[in-house]
């Protein structure tokens, strides 16, 4: 085998990896993977516009142009494709009941050995001290959108800050529902109450997330974490396209260290004996 066909080789097993890993991280979101894919493609065709990688076997730019072209085209359609609109059809829980409809989602879950009364006392619990990555990616979110973050501290409840950003819109024994309505164009809308957050039909977006957890049996249990948005006018719908599938990735790398402290939580306290 030559020494152009192991590279080609080895840069087939890290790209496979790395959408397996980003996946993992994003919930299995294909447009935000192929909107990633088409950066990394836009990067690789600049730089051989650069200097043709040799390694590769490239030896002229025009290589580069062509690639950096398919990757703007990739990049723009992922963004820009439009978002289905999904109905719940059989509602379970109170997210289903708040927010039925929606064209964005992500979903997470963890399998835990504790019982739900543990673990809903774990979720309160957590702190941003336990998701590791939090201060980083909200630095990389406020630089992106003009916005400097203001650190909180390490020992703030995570259920405490963002309840500081959202609202509470229902909660159960085994269930904590929060949201609001995100708006790009000012003035933004004062939503107080579910009520009048089920009422909202103007310009923007309505945002829920929740925190479930369900009894799975022999003194284990299953935490869930879910977030849908619904854009009620097409401007919006383009922007929250646009945002969603650049934001999956650390989303979800954040929702999955949210899971592992509640689970790492419920753990610490002893089960009962049977």
């Amino acid at each position: 085998m030559s020494r152009e066909a192991v590279w080609w080789v080895l840069l087939a097993v890290m790209a496979l990896a790395t959408v397996l890993l980003f996946n993992y991280w994003a919930s299995f979101q294909p447009l935000s993977t192929l909107a990633y894919t088409g950066i990394v493609l836009v990067v690789c065709g600049l730089a051989n516009l650069a200097l043709p990688f040799r390694f590769l076997g490239i030896r002229r730019r025009t290589v580069g142009a062509l690639v950096l072209t398919s990757g703007v085209v990739i990049v723009l359609a992922a963004l820009l494709w439009p978002g289905p609109l999904v109905r719940v059809a059989e509602h379970k829980t109170l997210l289903d009941d708040i927010l039925p409809e929606f064209q964005f989602y992500e979903r997470h879950s963890q399998r835990v050995h504790a019982s739900p009364e543990q673990v809903m006392r774990g979720i309160r619990q957590v702190t941003l001290g336990d998701l590791k990555s939090y201060a980083t990616l909200m630095r990389i979110r406020g630089v992106a959108l003009r916005r400097p973050y203001q650190d909180p501290g390490s020992s703030q409840l995570v259920l405490d800050v963002l309840s500081s950003g959202f609202m509470s819109l229902g909660a159960s024994e085994r269930e904590i529902v929060l949201g609001g309505i995100g708006k790009v164009r000012p003035p933004r809308p004062h939503v107080k109450n579910l009520a009048e957050y089920t009422a909202y039909g103007q310009e923007g977006a309505k945002v829920a997330f929740n925190l479930c957890v369900e009894d799975a049996g022999a003194g284990w249990s299953t935490v869930s974490t879910e977030t849908r948005v619904l854009a009620l006018d097409e401007f919006s719908r383009r922007v929250t396209g646009v945002y969603w599938r650049l934001i999956v990735p650390g989303s979800g790398l954040l929702r999955r260290q949210w899971l592992e402290a509640i689970k790492d939580r419920a753990e610490r306290v002893p089960q009962p004996e049977s």
